[in-house]
């Protein structure tokens, strides 16, 4: 059962605030057959991409294009710093098309990889990545046993039971492990004052895409509960400062064509005078402080747990 004592209504779909799960979500939460009809065909509808392109040339080009990528790099130091084993063991559930899977791999990492879709699991497998074709829900982690390092990376939202995945993957994790995830940063103090202050609808409802809806305190209670202890979090571009501001990207297409590059020079002009530091910590004291679009959260499986 799921309690609540406030929901949501959005195109005839309720999200309730539940005091059972510790997080928003759609209610009642659609069926397996459902979901996994929906993902079957995700990339295809939702982000299209043409996979004829995928030559050797085309995948010794991107190659060369992730092992240069700074938000790879800078992804795998934070995790390298994090965690307090000596075990390189790396996991990607749900990866689709991102080969942040591939950079660790090259960096002498065991690495695996999880994914749905039937043409993004051939494009991973493309890279040399070794691709487990099955819904997240569904992967067997004895097929691993033991994890060093977690990417949830825009899944949890997407899942039926996302607590019961993250009790079968802490105990898969060693101690000292590392899971990151990543979520859209929903029902944010931003958001809510964009919705209040303008009366405006809950837009970032997203269905039947996103089934679970997080915000930092409602995700890292999460994990706490779990067992995993909170080591590291930022955002992104704060998004709601923009709709705060008068830049209704949801409801105004001119304004929504805007948005990309008005971020992109943004953080370029941190980037390209050597202020990358900057930014870094920007997006973390913004992190703190609960806004931005998108949680990034590092967690760590305590050294004193020891593996079942």
């Amino acid at each position: 059962m799921h309690y609540y004592n406030y929901y949501w209504e959005y195109k005839g779909i309720c999200i309730i605030e539940c005091t059972t799960c510790g997080f928003k979500h759609i209610h009642p939460i659609p069926s397996k057959k459902e979901i996994k009809a929906f993902y079957q065909q995700y990339y295809e509808k939702n982000k299209p991409f043409d996979y004829s392109i995928v030559t050797g040339e085309f995948v010794n080009e991107t190659i060369d294009q992730v092992f240069k990528s700074e938000e790879n790099r800078r992804i795998y130091k934070m995790v390298d710093d994090l965690k307090k084993t000596p075990l390189k063991v790396m996991l990607d559930v749900g990866a689709g098309n991102n080969l942040l899977a591939k950079y660790f791999q090259l960096k002498g990492w065991e690495v695996k990889v999880n994914e749905l879709n039937k043409n993004a699991s051939e494009f991973l497998k493309a890279f040399g990545l070794n691709v487990f074709n099955n819904t997240v829900e569904e992967f067997d982690f004895t097929r691993i046993n033991r994890i060093s390092f977690l990417n949830v990376q825009f899944v949890l939202e997407h899942l039926r039971n996302p607590i019961q995945f993250l009790e079968k993957a802490y105990k898969y994790i060693v101690p000292g492990g590392i899971i990151r995830i990543c979520v859209p940063n929903d029902f944010s103090a931003g958001q809510m004052a964009y919705k209040e202050y303008g009366s405006k609808e809950v837009d970032w409802i997203v269905v039947p895409d996103h089934i679970n809806y997080f915000d930092f305190n409602s995700l890292s209670n999460l994990l706490t509960r779990i067992g995993f202890l909170e080591v590291y979090r930022r955002t992104n571009f704060p998004l709601e400062f923009l709709l705060l501001g008068g830049i209704d990207y949801y409801s105004c297409p001119d304004d929504q064509k805007k948005v990309s590059t008005f971020v992109s020079k943004f953080e370029n002009s941190f980037r390209e005078t050597n202020r990358s530091d900057q930014l870094e910590k920007l997006y973390k004291y913004i992190a703190k402080a609960g806004f931005g679009r998108s949680i990034y959260l590092y967690a760590q499986k305590p050294l004193s747990d020891k593996l079942e």
